[in-house]
């Protein structure tokens, strides 16, 4: 579906910025979204004995039976710190203290003196090498609290998950979210204690908590077993920080001063003008942080709260929008941006009995942002604010309670029940200088008030707007008061029978959007001629009057079952066996199903054999298919009613606020639906092919690790890795606008009347259909608006190819561990190849997830076949810690990598973009086809980034750190303009000034301060 050209706001926090470092660790155990470990072993005494495990921390104890192989396994234990014990008679005979971290197993050898091997992240100060878990098949690097807070790289979550090897940031006008092995950045999951926090709306959002409240981040990039869903990218989970049996508290100060921040280069054209400067635009920032944590009843009730407030502030320069080389212009917008986050957490422990375990989780992240805006000029190349346009409000966010029980039922079974709600709320609304407030509230029926979109047509022969601006802030809102709700239960079973490892779950989880987007006021007025006053008749102008509206509540229900057996056939080999199954209910406005999925089968499947017995040389291998609901803002054009209607109309003047003075009718020169948008519901049926298959990936991954031994201390105790992983997309959803093929059907039954041409669809039928790429498009639909309908299908080829990307990486790891220091170096070689990027597009920055103007026509994806924009070949990543002395510490991160592949977009071969202004959005430039990726690449970036901390010993607790992020300052382009040029309806190309030209680029030079302070009471 084609996209129309305004800013979006998107849902994301303005995070602040900070410290952090990650231990790269092996494969984990498949657990529940990875909010608990496992402990397991092996003891050499006879059968009947007891192993009793104690958290050091909470007084939490397990005790079980050790079976007659001496083999045992306690699952589901909170990460922290315990004493392992073997009792015979009563008596302690053998003992270990080991660390469990959620979605890992530790390994205990009791009984024997063996030392124990324990999967924890492992700090500069430890003095054990990070082991090789046998015992799991997954993907996955782990950070736990104390990492977090030790290397320099930005303090938000996403930019902690990209240190992990096959993860790349996608493009900046989505926020800078991670892509994971080639896929767009719409196909991952978040997780917050278990629960699935990923904004279904569109997936390009997640509720986030402080930064400071994360006990431990796991970032899955493959390889995860039955018990996830919903991802095709990777998967991202949060644990909160819980109370123990000692009162702990700490506030923190986090600050990045605008003096320390480089701007980014400005931006020229070709002949030396400037298109956009960076000089005065600048951003600081502060968060305040303070947490306390401890036991109301000691070893039974512990709470953790911590509340914090950032505040940051930017002011930002717009590009030109003009088309013209000229050096100076005033076509640009200028904000002072003011933001304000109150977030907060609390967790609740109750360890009822030592079989027992209830949590609570609950946490709130709203975000309050005011823009003031201004419009701008360029003199000579020099920006300035030429005046005061009006603020914009937003606020988003909302409060999420998650409660989850663990039952020890016995030895060998355990169960687990959770229930959680998430809400975000979403207001939006301007205030013109002149005070007049604008807002949508949602009903695409009710008259818009307010201000409403106002642009001028500028030409050579007129250059300037011969009208008022009119009180416009911004160009179109998204509803005021809307909500997003997530309502999700599961239950998971785990048992224990013999060799086996048997899980089971079910999860019911019930999403809901009541959104919707206008133009501001209601209209969008494009004034294309003005009146002529001398001419003899006092010819009156021009103006395109177009109304854009949805808004409504769309649902998506999702339902889902997992069988999983995790089978140790022998000492060093484990077989893993999987089998998950989905069913997804999209739903209109109307509450009316028009998708449902039933029985979508995943099987996954892999293998890890512990080559030589001792856990250092792993050889592990998994192969699994994996699947996506489709997202919720689908329902709102495709299946709900909404309006895109254009009204052609003349006006002999323009009233202050920029609406037209008319003369005669409105749409009196025309009047012309897009996509069927004219207020109408579609019927369920008319809107998706029968039989809609899944959007699913395969993914099949086979790699080692091994832990090097040798004479000579620096090559000691190294454990290096590599991985090849293979993706492929087996079936896409998308939507097409073709309404050609059902016009000639039209025209064979003598419907054809009813239509004004082969473009736009009668007044009653959808414009735009859901389908599979490549599959053909099966409906039950009018033909000409009437209720008579027709069970029609379209072949697939005559709607263009089938939907295809492919990756391929290997991946290179080394990481190394010592009292003195720990390295973690990474390479990645990728190749990410197709003819769609995935859920969204990148190239235009359309965040339409799941129909973009992708398969809207033929012509629209032929050259689409190339290298995709996630593509980067090449990947370097190397992070570490020195301890110099008890005081003084420094960390580095390093990243080093390849460009992005460049395209060029044009507006076809001849005028078929133009009936519903498509524009540049072909793979067709110069009227030759450009294939996707074929115009070169962005330069690559390397970016170096050091800290250095210092923990005084006059002051116990205290942590001073000063951080620079990009320290050489490289800050070259990662994405560049893709539009090279558009074509109008009589066939003439206007070329786009800023093809290529840099258009986000890669983070310059800032540095970050922060002073910690630890206590007990």
């Amino acid at each position: 579906m084609n996209s129309r050209n305004t800013s979006a706001v998107f849902r994301l926090r303005h995070a602040a910025l900070a410290v952090a470092v990650s231990l790269s660790l092996g494969s984990g155990a498949v657990l529940a979204q990875s909010t608990a470990g496992d402990i397991s072993g092996t003891a050499t005494y006879a059968a009947g004995e007891t192993i009793v495990i104690k958290n050091l921390d909470s007084g939490l104890s397990r005790s079980v039976n050790l079976p007659a192989d001496g083999k045992f396994r306690v699952p589901s234990l909170p990460s922290g710190r315990y004493e392992v014990q073997l009792l015979q008679n009563g008596k302690t005979v053998g003992t270990n203290n080991v660390t469990v971290v959620a979605g890992q197993t530790a390994q205990v050898n009791l009984g024997a003196e063996i030392q124990a091997t324990s999967l924890s992240s492992v700090t500069v100060t430890a003095n054990a090498i990070p082991a090789i878990d046998v015992s799991s098949i997954e993907s996955r690097t782990t950070f736990t609290a104390s990492q977090l807070n030790s290397l320099p790289v930005p303090r938000d979550i996403v930019s902690v998950a990209t240190l992990a090897p096959g993860v790349v940031k996608g493009n900046a006008v989505f926020g800078n979210l991670p892509s994971f092995g080639g896929s767009s950045v719409a196909e991952n999951s978040y997780y917050v204690n278990g629960f699935n926090v990923t904004n279904l709306y569109n997936n390009l959002s997640f509720g986030q908590v402080p930064f400071q409240a994360i006990d431990q981040l796991d970032v899955q990039t493959g390889g995860y077993g039955a018990q996830y869903g919903f991802s095709t990218g990777g998967v991202t989970s949060v644990n909160i920080k819980r109370g123990t049996n000692e009162w702990k508290g700490g506030v923190s100060w986090a600050t990045v001063p605008g003096w320390t921040r480089e701007t980014q280069p400005n931006v020229k054209r070709a002949n030396g003008t400037t298109f956009r400067n960076y000089d005065k635009n600048s951003s600081a920032s502060n968060v305040y942080s303070a947490w306390l944590g401890g036991p109301l009843i000691k070893d039974k009730l512990f709470i953790f709260a911590l509340g914090e407030f950032t505040k940051s502030t930017n002011t930002t320069y717009g590009a030109s929008s003009s088309t013209s080389n000229s050096n100076n212009f005033s076509s640009a917008t200028a904000y002072d941006l003011t933001s304000k986050s109150p977030y907060w957490v609390v967790k609740v422990d109750w360890n009822i009995n030592d079989s027992n375990h209830l949590e609570y989780t609950g946490f709130n992240n709203t975000d309050n942002n005011k823009y003031k805006y201004s419009s701008a000029a360029y003199t000579d190349g020099e920006s300035s604010k030429t005046g005061y346009l009006g603020d914009m409000h937003t606020k988003f966010g909302g409060l999420t309670n998650i409660l989850k029980y663990t039952g020890y039922l016995t030895d060998t079974l355990t169960l687990t029940a959770q229930y959680g709600k998430m809400d975000s709320n979403n207001s939006t609304y301007t205030v013109s200088p002149n005070g007049t407030q604008t807002r949508y509230n949602g009903d695409i029926n009710a008259p818009n008030s307010g201000c409403p979109y106002v642009a001028y047509r500028l030409t050579t022969a007129s250059p300037q707007a011969w009208g008022p601006r009119g009180c416009w802030i911004v160009s179109s809102f998204d509803r005021y008061g809307g909500d997003d709700q997530r309502k999700a239960g599961r239950i998971d079973l785990d048992w224990k029978l013999g060799s086996h490892d048997i899980g089971v779950g079910y999860s019911d989880e019930r999403w809901s959007s009541d959104a919707g987007t206008a133009y501001s006021g209601g209209h969008y007025y494009y004034y294309y001629s003005k009146p002529n006053a001398a001419d003899p008749v006092n010819r009156p102008g021009l103006v395109f009057d177009t109304v854009f509206s949805t808004g409504g509540m769309v649902k998506v229900n999702q339902k889902s079952w997992y069988l999983e057996d995790r089978w140790q056939v022998s000492d060093k080999l484990m077989l893993y066996g999987g089998i998950r199954n989905d069913n997804f209910n999209n739903k209109n406005g109307n509450g009316q199903t028009f998708v449902k999925q039933d029985n979508i089968w995943q099987p996954r499947l892999g293998f890890s054999w512990d080559v030589l017995g001792d856990s250092s040389f792993k050889i592990f291998g998994t192969a699994g298919r994996y699947s996506l609901p489709m997202a919720a803002n689908v329902a709102l054009r495709a299946a709900t009613a909404s309006y895109y209607v254009e009204y052609d109309s003349l006006y002999s003047g323009i009233n202050p606020d920029g609406s037209p003075v008319l003369v005669g009718d409105r749409g009196g020169e025309g009047v012309y639906v897009s996509n069927g948008e004219d207020g109408s519901t579609p019927d369920p049926k008319s809107v998706s092919s029968k039989g809609l298959k899944p959007y699913v990936q395969d993914e099949y991954i086979l790699g080692f690790q091994k832990t090097l031994r040798s004479d000579v201390s620096f090559f000691d105790n190294w454990t290096v890795g590599a991985k090849a992983t293979y993706r492929k997309l087996r079936n896409s959803i998308d939507d097409t606008c073709d309404s050609r093929p059902l016009f000639a059907l039209a025209q064979e039954k003598g419907l054809d009347g009813a239509w004004d041409d082969e473009w736009t669809v009668p007044s009653g039928m959808p414009g735009c259909w859901i389908f599979n790429p490549g599959s053909a498009l099966k409906l039950t639909t009018s033909l000409d608006g009437s209720s008579n309908k027709f069970d029609v299908t379209i072949p697939g080829n005559q709607l263009g190819p089938a939907a295809k990307r492919s990756y391929q990486g290997i991946e290179l790891k080394a990481e190394k561990t010592t009292d003195k220091y720990y390295v973690n170096a990474s390479y990645t070689w990728s190749r990410s190849y197709g003819n769609t990027e995935g859920l969204v597009k990148s190239n235009n920055g359309q965040d339409d997830t799941g129909t973009t103007a992708d398969f809207d026509f033929p012509e629209i994806m032929a050259g689409a076949n190339g290298y995709l924009p996630n593509d980067r070949r090449h990947s370097f990543k190397l992070y570490g810690g020195y301890k110099f002395t008890p005081e003084w510490s420094a960390g580095l991160n390093m990243l080093v990598q390849s460009g992005t592949p460049i395209s060029c977009y044009g507006g076809g071969g001849g005028t078929l973009g133009t009936h519903y202004g498509y524009g540049a959005q072909f793979h067709v430039c110069n009227g030759q086809v450009s294939p996707e990726g074929g115009e070169g690449r962005t330069p690559w970036t390397w970016t170096v980034s050091p800290n250095v901390a210092y923990q005084p010993s006059w002051a116990k607790g205290l942590t001073m750190q000063l951080s620079v992020i990009n320290l050489f300052n490289n800050d070259k382009p990662v994405f560049v303009y893709e539009q090279y040029e558009t074509i109008s309806a009589a066939g003439a190309r206007t070329a786009y000034t800023n093809y290529k030209l840099p258009k986000y680029f890669n983070t310059p030079r800032y540095a970050r301060f922060q002073v910690q302070y630890d206590f007990s009471l």
